[in-house]
């Protein structure tokens, strides 16, 4: 992509230059805001010591440079950003369409590493202007990266100091290579950031792969901007610097430079992640023949029988069984439209909040009309959108589209005091994907961790790793842990109550599991013992996103500290042709900490025709009746999916089955109400298993 490179002068928005250049992306400008007649002012956006020399650093590179003046002040400090005229924010958007206008960009490179600030507020600029932001020192290992920087040649001195362990008299003007040892030292007494992410250094860069021309620095000037004893900060005035020329190879392409460089690449990324020997299974990712949009026939239903249920005790709540309904003459974009409709409305009766919902789930019919529904759905939420599980399942033949979703009420308004933590993560990097439509990767709320379903993406370019199931499945599970563990330190597999596995072959199930035990064995080596026990239910579905091989959806309990506040229930109970298997776990004193984990298994396949659904589901219900009751469980639970198979069960009966069951046991089981969700798939764990109970 023709790209901008957003620039300080500094280390970080060099080397992001150069790993968009190994990305194949172009950088035809680059961009720097920088105070009016002032050496340096306190922003929480922008590097603005050492913008004097900032234009020989662009001339270094023979690029043009496009400089703005800082204007606004920090107005909008927030975890989000709402445009504000007098933001410094809203400079870099000014600066930023001129440049799209006269060098017709796609694309921004920023050396944003650790901070969600900076993050937050250029994805929101680049997003109001359609262009991609390329940010791929995100998360990285601040102690590998900056020795990957100092060994692909970055060449920068140090211009300012601002923190415990750094003093102006001993590190100012140092080498990143001179500093580094020292760095690595006060990280380990102090908690220092080794790049520097916190504020604890600057940096500008003198020479680089990048530079046609040395930087010289003649003469600076100490400034010392607080002279307290524990943490001085003090700053290099670059009062005068010149360019020096140096060998450069014009028969060889940058790129070809830069790809010789022993720094992080897509290429390496795979090398990582998806061995060359990794050729277990067709990477058709829709069953065995590419089944990707190909609809089961199943039994239309009657748009009047089947009514969403909306369940909420003033904290919580849920909402299931939206449908967004087909009929002749009406096109899917009106029916999903629609289907959005009843669920706000759904919320309305309530008195609920679109802006409260952290969960979606969205049960596609036929894969292939995705992008019609995306495109309707994406205009129902605003910033920091839910997280969100999307599958193709086998509903039925009139049923475009069924939505689920949960919430949590909000009580505080304002944002700051608000417990609701949001990752929406726009940028291309190395660390995890990008959402790659309207939902956020995760949100913290209460004590609970709601995550989207991932798939293997490769985070850079954002498609489908080109690997057997083995290694979509290994890089599907990296990207969970990944996003688990930036929302919450410490937040491990171990802390997820239940994983639901959706894959697109009933052979992968085994591959699946292989790839579930070794992501586990990290964290088991470092623990006593596990804090609870995760559930694990594979599905098979006919499609997935992208036409991936398989998705993984989960949420977390991270605040868990002791294994003894985690109750865990185990059921067995056994009838003549089928066995149903009950787990729970949950944390007392938590209402919103309870997970239940039911199957029912046939003896041998041969018994599905012996199923008396009716009766089946008495005794599932029966089962989870007591789970809560030997786990002293009242009030609202959580939402409660039953996968199952349509060539073994009818939707609709099933329905039926559960809605005059519920209604017949409620007279002695209303304290615990129940919101259901069917979702019929093609398999389930095993050939005997016909039906489970996820929530």
């Amino acid at each position: 992509m023709r790209t901008v490179a957003l620039i300080s002068g500094g280390k970080d928005s060099c080397y992001n230059i150069m790993c968009c250049i190994a990305e194949g992306h172009e950088i035809v400008a680059l961009a720097n805001l920088r105070p009016e007649n002032k050496d340096e002012i306190d922003s929480y956006m922008y590097q603005t010591v050492g913008h004097m020399a900032v234009d020989l650093y662009a001339e270094a590179m023979d690029l043009q440079l496009f400089s703005g003046i800082i204007k606004g002040s920090s107005v909008c400090t927030g975890r989000s950003y709402q445009p504000s005229a007098e933001d410094e924010v809203e400079d870099l958007f000014q600066l930023l369409q001129t440049i799209k206008e006269e060098k017709q960009v796609e694309a921004v490179s920023v050396g944003a590493i650790l901070s969600d600030y900076q993050r937050i507020r250029v994805e929101h600029v680049c997003e109001r202007l359609g262009l991609t932001v390329l940010a791929f020192l995100w998360r990285r290992n601040q102690k590998e990266l900056l020795e990957e920087m100092i060994a692909c040649g970055i060449k920068a001195k140090i211009i300012k100091v601002a923190a415990m362990g750094l003093n102006p008299k001993d590190h100012l003007d140092l080498d990143l290579d001179e500093i580094y040892p020292h760095l690595i030292e006060m990280n380990s007494k102090y908690g220092l950031n080794i790049c520097g992410e916190g504020g604890e250094y600057e940096s500008f860069v003198y020479d680089c792969p990048l530079f046609k021309r040395e930087i010289v620095i003649n003469k600076t000037e100490t400034v010392i901007h607080s002279d307290v004893a524990f943490a001085q900060v003090g700053y290099l005035n670059l009062l005068d610097c010149q360019h020096k020329d140096k060998d450069w190879d014009s028969s060889t392409s940058l790129k070809e430079k830069i790809m010789k460089l022993p720094m992080m690449t897509t290429e390496k990324w795979l090398a990582r992640h998806v061995p060359n020997d990794d050729a277990e299974v067709s990477q058709d990712g829709a069953g065995d023949s590419g089944l990707m949009g190909m609809v089961m026939c199943v039994p239309e239903l009657h748009t009047s029988d089947y009514a969403p249920v909306t369940s909420t005790d003033g904290t919580h709540f849920v909402v299931s069984g939206v449908k967004a309904f087909l009929s002749e003459g009406i096109d899917i974009s009106v029916a999903v439209m629609e289907a959005l409709s009843v669920l706000k409305n759904c919320l309305n009766s309530k008195d609920l909040k679109v802006s409260d919902i952290v969960s979606m789930s969205l049960l596609v019919g036929d894969m292939t009309q995705f992008a019609e529904i995306n495109k309707v759905y994406k205009t129902f939420f605003s910033s920091n959108p839910p997280v969100r599980l999307c599958i193709q399942a086998n509903l039925p033949r009139n049923i475009a589209l069924q939505l689920d979703c949960q919430g949590r009420i909000q009580q505080q308004k304002d944002e700051e005091l608000s417990d609701r933590v949001v990752m929406h993560v726009q940028s291309l990097s190395h660390w995890a994907p990008a959402n790659i439509g309207p939902y956020s990767q995760a949100i913290l709320t209460g004590d609970k961790l709601y995550l989207a379903g991932m798939v293997p993406l490769v985070p850079a370019t954002l498609e489908v790793i080109n690997g057997g199931i083995n290694s979509q499945c290994s890089v599907g599970l990296l990207h969970v842990e990944n996003v688990m563990s930036a929302m919450k330190d410490g937040c491990i597999f171990w802390s997820c109550p239940l994983v639901m596995c959706y894959l697109t072959k009933q052979e992968h199930v085994r591959h699946a599991e292989e790839e579930w035990k070794k992501a586990l064995e990290p964290s088991a080596i470092n623990m006593e013992q596990p804090k609870l026990t995760p559930s694990v239910q594979y599905c098979v579905v006919p499609a997935l996103p992208k036409n991936a091989l398989v998705e993984w959806h989960t949420y977390a309990w991270p605040n868990i500290d002791l294994q003894e506040d985690v109750t865990e229930i185990n059921i067995l109970q056994q009838f003549d042709n089928y066995k149903i298997t009950s787990s729970a776990v949950f944390y007392r004193g938590k209402v919103d900490l309870f997970s239940c984990h039911i199957s029912v298994d046939l003896g041998s396949p041969k018994d599905y025709s012996h199923i008396d659904t009716m009766q089946m589901v008495k005794e599932l219900l029966l089962e989870y009746f007591k789970v809560l009751e030997k786990g002293g469980i009242t009030g609202m639970t959580p939402l409660v999916k039953i996968v199952f198979s349509p060539t073994m069960f009818n939707y609709g009966i099933l329905y039926k089955c559960f809605q005059l069951n519920l209604e017949h046991l409620g007279v002695s089981c209303n304290s615990h109400p129940l919101t259901l969700s069917l979702v019929p798939v093609e398999g389930l764990s095993n050939r005997q298993q016909v039906l489970a109970w996820c929530q």
